[in-house]
């Protein structure tokens, strides 16, 4: 059985909008799950927040093909009441890690969180890798 990630929307968003020259640690993240070695979820916010970005950067019709195209690589976890009060009592730094975080928790077979913003997530009770760091796991 694959490992499986949590996938924070900073490299999401490097992988669709090819943001340089983040995009290639991205890009061998997708080609992992691609190829069945890895399981990446992602939250539900993730996706909304991906979609306003890229809809600014490459317009809407644009932006829903490239959510197709990430859906079809991706597990979505859904974010609820849950998440949103424990985020609130956490005192993580920033309140959109600290919702990935306790969406992430929701599936007990993740095994981290892969993000490029590391110093957001130091209260993470899951290991927090950057894409680099990720990476070199399968080196």
């Amino acid at each position: 059985m694959a490992s499986s990630y949590f996938l924070d929307s900073d490299v999401i968003l490097d992988f669709l909008l090819k943001r340089l020259p983040f995009n290639i640690g991205a890009k061998q993240i997708f080609q992992l799950s691609f190829n069945h070695r890895v399981k990446i979820f992602v939250s539900s916010l993730a996706i909304t927040n991906v979609h306003y970005i890229c809809t600014k950067a490459v317009g809407k019709e644009e932006s829903l093909l490239l959510l197709e195209e990430l859906a079809d690589l991706v597990k979505i976890l859904s974010v609820g009441e849950k998440e949103i009060f424990s985020a609130m009592k956490s005192g993580f730094p920033d309140f959109e890690d600290a919702i990935q975080h306790f969406t992430a928790l929701q599936d007990s077979q993740i095994e981290g969180i892969i993000t490029r913003n590391t110093a957001d997530f130091r209260k993470s009770k899951l290991p927090i890798y950057s894409p680099e760091s990720f990476l070199a796991l399968f080196k």
